[in-house]
């Protein structure tokens, strides 16, 4: 009974009401997505074929694609499920420790990589974009799909802090600032420099093509992040297009340009660590990496509807997840050793 006093639903009471209903919400949606079509397809003298998600996995297993319909199949229909119940035996089942803290971490890295299937949908609406022969058209079953995972993860992050005001406050009291820069050994400069390489690698990714449309009788069209972005916009593919400029130009631009910030400005012990956490969470929305592997599958994949050459904007998006990644882990480990070695000197 103890155990279950403990749980979030009974600490935050009719306060979190909220999150209950939007899990319930979530899961509705996430069924709405399996059972409508996400995506038509129109090739000439091919006709009109639409495909829901469980019937585009079906196609490429039974085209001996094995491999990406199991990644597929897990990351965008088994681990939804999966993050949910997990939220939801956080929320209900699980009492204040350590299991319950952990468990909503895990699910919240690994809740974006549920936007494999529409980021490869997305690739290959703008692949036939302005052709002629082919043509892609969304459905209602992606908008349900989107909604659902944002959902979820919004959910995994209201959760996580939620949990954090259960816990016994464990922040440094010192009053005094430091600048992180200052502290951090030989990662004082290799930090901020592989930030400054991954930002370029950014902004390249993000200018230059990384696929060309190679077919005969269809327009060779590059697509590069930023155009493609813009084009669905324009073309009133608003929730792609939104994912798009938000996941793959304004997140993983805006969040190097805030570890930056964050490496060379003052600020108290405590300071530092509620920053690192406000800027591990806003780069939980980061697409980079997510639609680089959605990229790779479509590409595997993508020649039955249209034949793309690589182009270098590809290697830059490689480069700049690599990095950023490398840079991200060298930096919390130097800002926790920054302020374990002023505690200690405390």
């Amino acid at each position: 009974m103890q155990a279950l006093g403990n749980t979030l639903s009974v600490r935050f009471g009719r306060s979190g009401w909220a999150v209950a209903i939007g899990l319930v919400v979530a899961l509705v949606f996430q069924i709405l997505a399996l059972t409508m079509p996400f995506i038509e397809f129109s090739i000439f003298l091919g006709g009109d074929t639409t495909y829901g998600l469980l019937s585009s996995i079906r196609l490429l297993w039974q085209s001996d694609l094995h491999v990406i319909a199991l990644l597929i199949v897990s990351f965008s229909v088994v681990f939804p499920f999966l993050k949910l119940v997990g939220l939801w035996t956080a929320w209900f089942v699980l009492p204040r420790g350590d299991s319950r803290t952990k468990l909503i971490r895990i699910l919240g890295v690994l809740g974006k990589w549920s936007m494999m299937d529409p980021f490869c949908v997305t690739v290959l609406v703008a692949l036939s974009s302005g052709q002629w022969a082919v043509s892609a058209i969304t459905h209602i079953g992606i908008y349900f799909f989107l909604a659902a995972v944002t959902l979820s993860m919004t959910l995994s992050l209201v959760i996580m802090h939620l949990d954090r005001a259960t816990q016994t406050p464990n922040e440094p009291r010192s009053t005094s600032q430091l600048r992180i820069a200052e502290r951090g050994g030989v990662a004082a400069v290799f930090v901020p420099l592989a930030f400054l390489v991954s930002a370029a690698a950014v902004l390249f990714a993000i200018d230059l093509p990384f696929v060309q449309v190679d077919q005969f009788l269809l327009n060779s069209n590059s697509i590069g992040i930023a155009g493609f972005s813009i084009d669905l916009l324009k073309n009133h593919q608003w929730a792609l297009g939104v994912l798009s400029c938000v996941g793959l130009i304004i997140v993983p631009a805006g969040t190097l340009i805030c570890e930056l910030w964050f490496w060379f400005s003052r600020a108290t012990s405590a300071g530092h660590q509620r920053r690192r956490r406000v800027m591990d969470a806003i780069y939980e929305w980061s697409m980079m990496d997510v639609f680089g592997l959605s990229l790779v599958l479509i590409l595997l994949e993508g020649d039955r509807f249209v034949k793309a050459e690589l182009r270098s904007g590809l290697w830059f998006i490689a480069a700049a997840v690599i990095v950023a990644q490398l840079a991200r882990k060298i930096a919390q480990r130097a800002v926790a050793a920054s302020l374990r070695k002023r505690a200690n000197a405390g």
